[in-house]
């Protein structure tokens, strides 16, 4: 708590949103709404943090963010109007016109966002939807038409489209626990990552909390609290806001 806020780094992955996640959970699990007001009052750091150059990005930008807040608010963190606290994301990231310009990672990014946005309660999923969804698959497809690769989540978006095309209202409710299923290997990752690794150093007798140790998601100890509380109390529901790497590596799969 002393160091949330100061971490220069608004990100899912290793910087502050990683830490919302954390006290929010960590407030439902302790039943201690101290965590709760301090979780939101990070949140609000980061929107103040936001900017212009801030990057798309999944790990460490807009992408993650705005995907974390969709799932504390489905998830029943916060009350809150996502479509109002997620406007300027979306003015962002479903922006027609910079879409050939993004690189590929950038454009899954988008992709996984999308996903969180329309399993929520916004009324822009058909355009998400109709507009957003086509053109970013066209432009991915485009990018690795010289590739002896595929992308699964694009497979995974343009099923979304195909089987809802014509629908006037749309229910991807479902969408999150899919993804959750998807990604229940990421937890033991995680342990092996950053739980193992900070219990060990918390063993070791020279151990100092004023020596450097990482804060974060995923290699920190966000990630190590949120390991210790799903042992606990078996909620995982977070896995599913940690797809693989968006870039795909030989060997290694990707989030659906």
């Amino acid at each position: 708590m002393i160091n949330g806020g100061f971490l220069k780094n608004p990100g899912l992955y290793s910087g502050e949103m990683g830490l919302v996640l954390f006290f929010a959970q960590y407030a439902r699990f302790s039943q201690n709404e101290l965590y709760s007001d301090y979780s939101f009052h990070l949140i609000e750091i980061i929107q103040n943090s936001v900017h212009k150059g801030t990057t798309i990005n999944y790990k460490n930008g807009l992408a993650g963010i705005g995907s974390s807040i969709e799932y504390l608010v489905q998830n029943d963190y916060f009350k809150v109007d996502t479509d109002f606290l997620l406007e300027e994301f979306d003015e962002r990231m479903f922006s027609i016109e910079n879409l050939p310009y993004l690189p590929i990672e950038d454009l899954l990014s988008i992709g996984y966002y999308a996903l969180w946005r329309m399993s929520g309660n916004t009324v822009r999923k058909q355009t998400i939807l109709k507009t957003v969804l086509p053109q970013m698959i066209r432009f991915i497809e485009q990018k690795c038409q010289h590739l002896n690769f595929s992308y699964p989540t694009v497979a995974f978006l343009k099923g979304i489209i195909e089987s809802e095309n014509g629908k006037m209202v749309q229910d991807f409710s479902g969408i999150p626990h899919i993804l959750q299923l998807c990604r229940k290997k990421d937890l033991y990752e995680l342990k092996e990552k950053s739980f193992n690794m900070i219990i060990n150093q918390c063993f070791e007798k020279d151990f100092s909390f004023e020596m450097p140790i990482e804060l974060g998601l995923l290699n920190g100890l966000a990630g190590c609290g949120m390991a210790l509380m799903t042992q606990l109390d078996g909620d995982d529901s977070w896995i599913s806001l940690l797809p693989n790497d968006l870039i795909h590596q030989q060997d290694e799969s990707l989030p659906l």
